[in-house]
């Protein structure tokens, strides 16, 4: 179809060079994992990434340095396969990863100073599985530690056209719900699970309460 190749056209456009053909490749996944990574900024200790795909994040906050341990969960093995190897072929070794999803993170508890997740909490099916992730997450960060994620805003009517359509233009949605979130009950839900939003920066058009994405910071305070 016309759109379908108008669609992906754009998106290796607006992919890094160096990230076309990744699944986790495209302009506004990128702009989430740059605006994550500047949230990283004073990182120290042990990070986690939930939903980590083909390691594209952590590859850089490794190489950062900022971090002793790197760990990653997927719950597609074939990804996590891709990012063992992009790890191998850089030569980073403080890293590990596991094959788990967000409801069932095989850590024990306060296991890390940094817990992050991104672009996954719009592909949840439902209210209660993202409910049961922020508490799986809230379990396994430190107390003071970090967590850091981002949601699709319930608020940009944009964003629900886009998602109505993208069954016919990009064939790896599938059967993904591609959820939008509203911003005061995922704050409501992040207090119930012990964490205080510390920072929110928008991402995409326009840069206000209406904006596509927003990217936010919380510390577990309890």
């Amino acid at each position: 179809m016309i759109l379908s190749k108008i669609y992906y056209w754009l998106h290796d456009k607006f992919s890094k060079p160096d990230e076309r053909g990744e699944y986790s490749a495209g302009g506004w996944h990128d702009a989430v994992r740059r605006k994550v990574l500047s949230f990283c900024s004073e990182g120290k200790g042990k990070i986690l990434e939930v939903g980590c795909g083909e390691g594209l994040f952590l590859n850089k906050v490794a190489a950062s340095g900022k971090y002793s341990y790197v760990y990653g969960v997927d719950i597609w093995k074939d990804i996590l396969i891709r990012a063992k190897n992009r790890f191998k072929s850089g030569n980073i070794s403080n890293a590990g990863f596991v094959q788990a999803d967000a409801v069932s993170l095989p850590f024990k508890d306060n296991s890390f100073d940094t817990v992050v997740c991104m672009n996954v909490f719009f592909n949840l099916p439902s209210d209660d599985l993202f409910q049961q992730s922020l508490k799986a997450i809230s379990r396994v960060c430190k107390n003071g530690g970090e967590f850091i994620f981002d949601i699709r805003n319930s608020q940009n009517l944009l964003l629900h056209v886009k998602y109505k359509l993208a069954k016919y233009y990009d064939e790896t949605v599938k059967n993904l719900p591609l959820r939008t979130y509203n911003y005061n009950k995922v704050m409501t839900s992040l207090k119930e699970c012990g964490f205080e939003i510390k920072n929110r920066e928008e991402i995409g058009f326009p840069y206000n309460r209406f904006s596509p994405i927003f990217v936010i910071k919380a510390r577990r305070e309890k």
